[in-house]
């Protein structure tokens, strides 16, 4: 069987074009108008509402004023409002957040009924109406002003030449008016024309079924008929439009398709008619190159490239979508393995497809054309050999089953990658492979197995007597017979996925995870991944030509210039179908590329990256979640610190892959990145202070936007964060720390007074206890003890003495001493004194069973002195009898000292006793109040004491606080 000869094969190719639909967002998928607006977003008048798209989403605005749901007929005036009206007579105007009605005049609204309207450069509203009348309002006011012009029809359409003049088509008249309603000119047409559109000083009319176009210049004012070839191809469209690109190019839209000629009406595109098929409303070309089509019923279309051809089974020969690989004939045509059971011969100078060979088993993984016996090797399960002569079968090779990659060693051996393993065959069923390697190798079938393991990539060297294969765990090289495992440097493992060997006896590896390695003379001298300039460490192809390495990758097409290290990418963004290329061949011009989705040839010297720089734009701010009105800057309170911030960068030739950087000066020290579809800026809890935010947008090909969109925050502090605040606290501080410091020297002074005070207080509580008098008596009494040589009883009262004025002198000294002390130091004077009097009275000291004289403090001495009151003034005049008691008694919260004796009391005392004595009392008395006194200011205790005397005696009771120790 040999290749079948296609016919009537026309030229259909046609460069890729990205489908836009109702699942991206599309508002509907019948659109009548498009138009891309000054700040870059694409406008589009629908089925079923007016919307606009910047690349990643669509906006549908509410147009609640509106009879019907479909507008067409876009518009923008010079502040970026866009114009537009339904099929009810209708204007509207829209902004990026809502829609409003144009005030039309009254005779419009009730009869007349719009069939056209116009902004012009002076941003004056024009419309016509099919009663033949213009209205025209110029920018800011608020009249209308109208013409009526004779016309056996109603105005067609507006347009405005290059030196800003108004023109109005009506079927057969063509009118220039000025802005004052007067007719400049009034140019009779050949035909009844129902469009024009004007470039420059040239109008361009067309008939209502796009039969016939002409041109009209306007200076030189004469017609010429133009676009023949396509009124000879006898269009079945039913209406045409013609569009200009910013190149300048003339596109027709029909009801069948579209084409493209040049400024001077040639065709473009090697004449390719674009979606044949569909209904072609609108084109216009963006301001990154990308052309959009607007198509009635399907959808919207972006074109990233024109020069691009792609092939597919939508419109060429291909009956498969995906291309596995390419084999270039010594013609410089091409074999095409595709994932079905066809294999294709491509024409180059035709670029078209003109033959097809049907094979028996499924998909083609790999082709390989030898050319000195111009034999042609087809994976198709088995390794089937055609004849590229005859193109007919010329036998089948046994070597592993689904080979992967060939090569030819010594210009008469075919090495063999396959699933099975690597093999050796003879091209040449005649031969057999060196007597070397059938010696070391085990022989199957036409060949022998180099090794029995999946293998990918093969390679030969051709000045030397060695070959590579690259195996699915490691790569090996073979020598005389012999083979050597190959590794990195550092003894990591490399995948070969292809190889090839350049000029100067390089081996190029193209591999799985690495990239790509330079190997020569067995050793490693270059390696290249992402690190240093790749696009994807996934190569699975790679050719050297000159100075440039065309590398296949699963991220596209990239030629990386070894001398400047620089490189060119072709991807999907530039108008690829797929990002995976599985094979490619490199020609004087052209590049052609195996992909997922067709074949694609694009130009050798091709530069797709976008230098456009994109847009940014600052969208939204919201405030605690809820959306505030778009503001430069914000002022806000100390606890207005939840924020989200919008915003939408336009790069339309990415498709959505651009990214953001962005940082809130003030707060981030660097760039925050985010891709896409993250457009939004959080900070939940924004701490006070003045900031920026700062955004800006990275296109597909790392060029930023030119201008950085920014905002401005000021977060209020607190009152308590404010400088006055502050310096008022600081202040107040300072006086507080002053005054305190003031008021502790003050309460310093205070005590060191109060302890002078009491240390005085004592002093005469001293001397009031211990007065001369006692201490004389005390030494008499010693003195007479000795003088009778009764040594025991004057130690006796010479040991209790001193011990009654160490105990005095050590309590002295304290605020407070335990209970069990001062009992201690009472007994001590009270035995003095009973020794002095001879026994003359009787004491006895109780302590409440409720009180533990080891845990409870009192002041020291408080009893003393009234003890010796009792003793020298009331029972000392007594010869026998008298009595003293003292008891500590707890009540509540207070501690009770009562003290009492049955003398004859402090009045009859005092007739008896003058001068000395008296005094003696009343001191006594008087120091106790002072030092009471003092015990209140400085201890901060109230202490309450009471005598009451009688000829019965005396009694003495102190309230003092309940003290533990």
């Amino acid at each position: 069987m040999a290749f079948v000869l296609l016919t009537h094969v026309g030229q259909a190719q046609s460069p890729y074009f990205q489908q836009i639909t109702n699942r991206d967002g599309l508002p509907s998928m019948t659109i009548y108008d498009i138009h891309e607006d000054k700040k870059g977003y694409i406008w589009l008048a629908t089925n079923a509402g007016i919307c606009y798209y910047d690349g990643v989403r669509f906006t549908t605005l509410d147009t609640p004023l509106s009879k019907g749901n479909s507008f067409t007929n876009l518009r923008e005036d010079s502040k970026g409002r866009i114009y537009f009206n339904n099929f009810n007579s209708q204007l509207f105007y829209a902004t990026y957040t809502k829609t409003g009605e144009v005030t039309l005049p009254s005779q419009i609204r009730k009869q007349d009924g719009i069939v056209a309207f116009f902004i012009d450069a002076q941003d004056h509203l024009w419309l016509g109406t099919k009663n033949k009348r213009i209205y025209l309002k110029k920018n800011n006011a608020t009249v209308w002003n109208s013409l009526s012009l004779t016309s056996p029809s109603f105005c067609r359409n507006f347009a405005q030449d290059g030196k800003g003049n108004v023109w109005i088509l009506f079927n057969n008249i063509f009118y220039q008016i000025s802005p004052q309603l007067k007719i400049k000119q009034r140019v009779k047409t050949p035909l009844d024309f129902f469009r024009v559109t004007i470039s420059g000083q040239k109008a361009i009319f067309n008939t209502s079924a796009g039969r016939h176009f002409y041109s009209y210049d306007i200076k030189k004012k004469n017609w010429t008929e133009v676009f023949k070839d396509y009124t000879r191809q006898g269009s079945n469209s039913l209406t045409a439009i013609t569009n200009i690109d910013r190149q300048k190019n003339i596109w027709i839209c029909t009801t069948a398709g579209t084409k493209v000629y040049s400024a001077d009406f040639k065709p473009l595109a090697n004449g390719v008619t674009f979606f044949k098929k569909k209904f072609v409303g609108r084109i216009i070309q963006d301001r990154e190159g990308n052309y959009w089509f607007a198509t009635i019923g399907h959808g919207l279309f972006k074109m990233s490239n024109l020069d691009i051809l792609h092939f597919n089974e939508q419109n060429s020969k291909l009956d498969f979508e995906q291309v596995h690989g390419l084999a270039q004939d010594d013609l410089g045509n091409l074999y095409l393995g595709t994932n079905g059971d066809q294999l294709y011969y491509f024409d180059t100078q035709q670029q078209q497809i003109t033959q097809k060979y049907p094979l028996p088993n499924g998909d083609v993984e790999c082709l390989f054309f030898v050319k000195n016996i111009h034999k042609l090797y087809v994976e198709n399960g088995y390794l089937y050999v055609f004849d590229t002569d005859t193109r007919q079968k010329a036998g089948l090779l046994y070597t592993g089953f689904t080979p992967k990659a060939m090569s030819l060693y010594q210009g008469k051996y075919l090495l063999i990658a396959t699933g099975q393993g690597a093999y050796m065959s003879a091209t040449d069923k005649q031969q057999t492979v060196p007597q070397n390697y059938l010696e070391a190798f085990p022989k199957v079938n036409d060949g022998v197995l180099l090794r029995e393991k999946r293998s990918r990539s093969v390679c030969t060297e051709a000045t030397q007597d060695r070959f590579w294969v690259g195996y699915a765990d490691d790569l090996y090289f073979y020598e005389n017979a012999r083979a050597y495992k190959f590794k990195t440097p550092d003894k990591q493992s490399i995948i070969a996925l292809h190889m090839s060997q350049s000029a100067d006896g390089t081996v190029w590896v193209a591999t799985a995870q690495k990239g790509i390695f330079a190997i020569k003379n067995k050793k490693i001298y270059l390696h290249l991944d992402q690190s240093t300039g790749l696009i994807s460490n996934y190569c699975q192809r790679v050719f050297k030509e000159g100075d440039e390495l065309y590398i296949g990758t699963n991220k596209g097409l990239q030629v990386y210039n070894l001398e400047s290290k620089t490189s060119r990418v072709f991807n999907q963004e530039d108008g690829l179908p797929s990002n995976e290329i599985r094979d490619l061949i490199v020609q004087k011009d052209k590049i052609y590329l195996a992909t997922t989705n067709g074949l694609s040839v694009i130009g050798k010297d091709f530069n797709t990256t976008n230098y456009t720089p994109p847009f940014i734009y600052i969208t939204g701010f919201s405030l605690k979640d809820k959306p505030q009105k778009l503001k430069a800057k914000y002022e806000l309170a100390y606890d207005e610190n939840s924020l989200v911030i919008k915003f939408t960068g336009i790069a339309l030739r990415s498709s959505g892959k651009f990214r953001y950087k962005y940082r809130m000066v003030g707060l981030d020290p660097q760039w925050i990145y985010s891709n896409s579809t993250s457009n939004v800026a959080r900070y939940a809890a924004l701490p006070s202070g003045k900031y920026q935010f700062q955004v800006k947008c990275v296109n597909e090909d790392g060029i930023e936007s030119l201008e950085t969109a920014t905002l401005d925050v000021e977060i209020d502090y607190p009152i308590w964060e404010k400088w006055w605040f502050i310096a008022l606290m600081t202040l107040l501080g300072l006086t507080l720390i002053i005054a305190l410091f003031f008021f502790r020297i003050r309460e310093i002074q205070r005590k060191n007074n109060l302890e002078k005070a009491l240390g005085k207080a004592a002093l005469e509580s001293l001397k009031l206890q211990m007065n001369p008098h006692f201490i004389f008596n005390a030494m008499s009494a010693i003195q007479r003890y000795m003088l009778k040589n009764d040594a025991r009883n004057a130690s006796h009262y010479l040991t209790r003495f001193s011990k009654l004025m160490r105990a005095v002198l050590e309590n002295s000294r304290n605020e407070y001493i335990s209970l069990e002390q001062e009992i201690e130091m009472l007994e001590g004077y009270l035995t003095l004194q009973n020794l002095k009097h001879k026994g003359s009275f009787e004491y006895t000291i109780t302590v409440d069973e409720n009180l533990d004289p080891e845990e409870v403090a009192i002041p020291p001495m408080f009893a003393q002195p009234f003890i010796e009151n009792a003793v020298e003034h009331g029972i000392h005049q007594m010869p026998s009898g008298g009595k003293i008691s003292i008891d500590f008694v707890l009540d509540g919260e207070l501690i009770l000292l009562e003290i009492c004796d049955n003398g004859i009391g402090l009045t009859q005392g005092k007739a008896q006793k003058e001068g000395e004595q008296a005094t003696h009392r009343s001191l006594a008395t008087q120091i106790t109040k002072e030092r009471i006194a003092l015990y209140q200011k400085s201890l901060k205790k109230n202490i309450y004491f009471e005598v009451k005397s009688s000829a019965e005696g005396t009694r003495v009771l102190f309230r003092m606080p309940y003290q533990p120790l």
